[in-house]
């Protein structure tokens, strides 16, 4: 057992409440999540009369998770302790929710994954994605469908970089794009994480380059309900170049970012193509099926982005047209 106090104490916790079943939104970061987060967030009364909640980051990362959300490497005791008690109120509050007659809730947060600063440090894709979803799985017990957005990779790293900047973080120097480089890690093997620790849960993978333009049927799709117009803002979006260059210099560090077509670009093409390369492969690991994850969809993939996995493996998934 990877946490054997937090699992041994929370054993008889999980059976007190299953209901309402839960969809997870995992994110992932820089895939218009934030945007998708507020459209919800505007939309919690008409959500709430189709008996939806959803639990948005103002939620998940205001103490009510303490000690189940976090580092996995970080072992104490106490930290336990604390997971159980997070299991305790959410398992109260999923009873109240029964209750009053709410039939789904919603969980996203783009940090169950991990942090981009982890994923900067180490040089890969939510490293520790795995353990953290354990954690969290233990604490809610019925999860019945995931969801996660994927974006190419170098389009992702790149939007990564400038929002860390923004954070005061300096770009990326050339060991850090080698790093990046010679990680093997992917979505592939961030996929297989989350399904290894929801093996029972409909798993569907949006893909950035369509659905972050279209938050209203990203948030159809999570909440079976259409969501009342969206006011067209893009929250959390990549800084311009020059506002990128200009905090910089800003914090003393005054230099001119490597742009292309006027967008900071910090990869070569060689090394664009390369990524692009392995985010290629993983969209054609996903079309034939992920390896048992995911039905091979019986529709050319040009019809549709979005992956599903059903319960059961032995349907095949529904994939949404242009109107959700």
């Amino acid at each position: 057992m990877m946490f054997p106090h937090l699992t041994e104490g929370l054993d008889d916790m999980a059976k007190l409440t299953r209901i309402p079943p839960v969809t997870l939104h995992l994110g992932a970061h820089r895939t218009g999540t934030t945007t998708l987060q507020r459209l919800m967030t505007r939309n919690a009364a008409l959500l709430a009369r189709a008996d939806v909640r959803v639990w948005g980051p103002e939620r998940t990362r205001d103490g009510m998770l303490a000690g189940v959300v976090g580092d996995p490497g970080r072992v104490h005791p106490r930290r336990d302790v604390l997971a159980h008690r997070a299991a305790g109120r959410v398992a109260m509050l999923r009873s109240e929710m029964s209750r009053q007659g709410v039939s789904r809730l919603i969980l996203t947060d783009e940090n169950f994954l991990g942090g981009l600063r982890e994923n900067l440090l180490m040089g890969r894709l939510y490293p520790t994605a795995g353990p953290r979803l354990d954690r969290l799985a233990l604490a809610l017990p019925g999860v019945d469908r995931v969801v996660l957005s994927i974006r190419s990779l170098d389009t992702w790293w790149a939007s990564c970089f400038a929002f860390l900047i923004t954070r005061g973080f300096a770009p990326p120097d050339a060991t850090t794009i080698e790093a990046v480089l010679r990680a093997r890690r992917s979505w592939r093997d961030v996929i297989t994480d989350v399904a290894a620790v929801f093996p029972a849960a409909r798993l569907t993978v949006w893909q950035h380059e369509e659905m972050a333009a279209a938050p209203l049927r990203a948030c159809a799709d999570l909440s079976r309900v259409a969501p009342a117009a969206w006011d067209g803002k893009v929250l959390n979006a990549s800084r311009p170049l020059d506002e990128l260059e200009r905090r910089l210099h800003d914090e003393g560090c005054p230099t001119t970012l490597p742009q292309l077509a006027g967008h900071y670009a910090p990869f070569t093409p060689d090394q664009r193509a390369t990524l692009r390369a392995r985010y290629d492969e993983d969209l054609a690991w996903l079309s034939d099926g992920a390896g048992g994850l995911i039905p091979a969809p019986n529709r050319p993939p040009a019809e549709g982005h979005i992956h599903d996995r059903r319960p059961g493996h032995g349907r095949p998934p529904q994939q949404m047209d242009a109107t959700g």
